[in-house]
């Protein structure tokens, strides 16, 4: 589903490079944590996936699409593959729940069924359904999270990327989190997360791709945060 070959992305001509000849490829349903420390390069790695930030070199494709060569006024159809949950969550102020996660679907002009049907689907599989009528700003941290990933997954993507999506969040909340990537990744959606939560990673093992200084330093399909996990590190379920 995803092919990233060689890829490398500079912000400049003389800076180092943010991510450095990166190759792997992404199954169809996988699940895959992105881990390392700040300034790794998983951020600007998202980034190049949904085109945020355009290739220096290298090739990435998504789906049938070359991420480098899709003409801006097709990028539509690109991120309608994708959906995103930034680290910042930024949401149209003094609106609903409903109304931050239909703005999507208007935006494409889909029909008042289907936006009715997805968005009642999407609340209800976060755990949201009954804030559908709540103002944004009345939410938690936590529950605004479910609704970015609410409005993440309403135009139904291949893939869902996630950038450090329990930071800030209480234990519970987290565990909360965790759970639901699960579910959503069960129900078929490719996930994908970039995380510094090493308790997540080592409770739920996933394939793990480590960064080091742009680079791939280790690709493994057996999980946990580093090779040879704390087994007290991790969440009780």
């Amino acid at each position: 589903m995803i092919k990233v070959k060689n890829a490398t992305k500079r912000y400049n001509k003389t800076a180092k490079p943010a991510v450095k000849d990166i190759s792997f490829q992404m199954k169809s349903g996988e699940f895959i944590y992105l881990i390392g420390p700040s300034g790794s390069g998983k951020s600007t790695l998202l980034k190049l996936l949904s085109k945020e930030v355009t290739l220096t070199q290298g090739s990435i494709q998504v789906d049938n699409i070359r991420v480098e060569k899709i003409n801006t006024s097709k990028l539509y159809v690109l991120r309608r593959k994708l959906g995103v949950v930034s680290q910042e969550d930024i949401f149209l102020p003094q609106q609903t729940v409903y109304q931050n996660v239909i703005f999507a679907l208007q935006a494409v002009e889909t029909n008042y069924q289907q936006i009715k049907e997805r968005a009642t689907a999407v609340l209800s599989q976060v755990g949201m359904l009954e804030y559908s009528e709540q103002l944004i700003e009345n939410l938690s941290i936590g529950q605004r999270k479910k609704v970015a990933i609410a409005r993440a997954l309403v135009n139904q993507p291949l893939l869902l990327i996630a950038d450090e999506p329990t930071a800030n969040l209480d234990v519970k909340s987290a565990v909360e989190m965790m759970k639901l990537f699960l579910r959503i990744n069960e129900m078929g959606t490719s996930v994908m997360i970039a995380t510094h939560d090493s308790t997540m990673v080592n409770s739920i093992r996933k394939r793990v791709i480590e960064l080091s200084n742009g680079e791939i330093v280790r690709d493994d399909k057996f999980g946990g945060y580093t090779r040879f996990s704390d087994p007290k590190d991790v969440y009780v379920w």
